[in-house]
C-alpha cells in the first residue's frame, strides 16, 4: 500500500468507529428515556388502589436512602420473632434490645462490592442493569423506633396482612431443608447487618424498588403496577 493512503485509512477506520461508537450511544441513550417513561407511566398506575390503611395493628416501615428502599418491621410480634431465624450471635453489634429488623433485596455483587456509592465501578453497574445477576438479602438490626420523615414512612397493617408480608420476605430467602437461612459470611458492611443468599434473578425490570413494591402488593396495600425507582415505592406510602 502507497505511504500516502496510510492516514486515508486510519481516517476511514476511525470514521467508521466513531459511527458505530455513536450508534451505540444513541441506542443507550434512547433505551434509557425508554425505560424512565415506562416507569413513570406504569409506576403512575395504582393497585390495590381502594386499600385502606388500618387504625390498628402492625406498625411496619418503608424507607428509602433516595434511590433503594428498604422494609423495616418489629423485630418480635405475636405472629413473628426474627430472632428465631436471624441468630443475634450472627450480629456482633446488635442485642435483645434492638426493636426493628430492615430487609433490602437487590444484586448479590453489586451489595458485596459496593458499601458506598464511590465504590461503584463501571463493570459492576452495568453488569447489574444489563444481565440477570444472583441475589443477595440485607439485613439489619436497628437499635430503635424510626422517626417519620421524608425517607422513613410508616404503614399500620391488619395481623393478616403483617403475617402475608412474613410470608413474602421468607420466600425470598434462600433456606436449607431445616428452614435456616444462608448467611454469606463476612459480607456485612458493620456489625449489626448481613447478607443472606436469595431467590430470584437482579435485572432491569425487576429492581430492588420492585420487591419492595411487590411486598406491598403481597398484603394487599397500595401499590404501584411496577416501581423500578425508589420514589415510585414511597408514593404509595406516603
Amino acid at each position: 500500500m502507497p505511504v500516502m493512503c496510510v492516514p486515508i485509512a486510519m481516517y476511514l477506520y476511525w470514521r467508521k468507529a466513531g459511527k458505530g461508537v455513536a450508534a451505540f450511544l444513541l441506542g443507550l441513550a434512547l433505551m434509557t428515556a425508554l425505560y424512565l417513561a415506562a416507569g413513570l407511566v406504569l409506576g403512575s398506575i395504582p393497585v390495590n388502589s381502594s386499600y385502606a390503611q388500618a387504625t390498628q395493628g402492625v406498625e411496619i416501615w418503608v424507607t428509602d436512602n433516595g434511590v433503594h428502599t428498604d422494609l423495616v418491621l418489629p423485630v418480635k410480634t405475636a405472629y413473628m420473632d426474627w430472632r428465631d431465624k436471624l441468630h443475634l450471635q450472627d450480629y456482633a453489634g446488635a442485642d435483645s434490645t434492638f426493636t426493628h429488623v430492615g430487609f433490602g433485596w437487590g444484586d448479590r455483587q453489586f451489595y458485596m462490592e459496593t458499601p458506598e456509592w464511590t465504590d461503584l465501578t463501571f463493570t459492576t453497574a452495568i453488569t447489574s442493569l444489563f444481565l440477570p445477576t444472583r441475589t443477595a438479602m440485607h439485613v439489619e438490626y436497628i437499635a430503635r423506633p424510626l422517626r417519620q420523615n421524608k425517607y422513613q414512612q410508616p404503614v399500620i397493617i391488619s395481623e393478616q396482612q403483617y403475617e402475608e408480608l412474613v410470608q413474602y420476605i421468607l420466600k425470598t430467602f434462600q433456606q436449607q431443608p431445616n428452614g435456616e437461612f444462608l448467611l454469606i459470611a463476612g459480607s456485612g458492611y458493620h456489625s449489626r447487618d448481613n447478607f443472606y443468599e436469595a431467590n430470584g434473578k437482579f435485572h432491569l425490570f425487576k429492581t430492588c424498588n420492585s420487591w419492595v413494591n411487590g411486598g406491598l402488593k403481597a398484603m394487599g396495600h397500595k401499590a404501584a403496577f411496577w416501581a423500578p425507582f425508589s420514589f415510585l415505592v414511597m408514593r404509595q406510602v406516603r
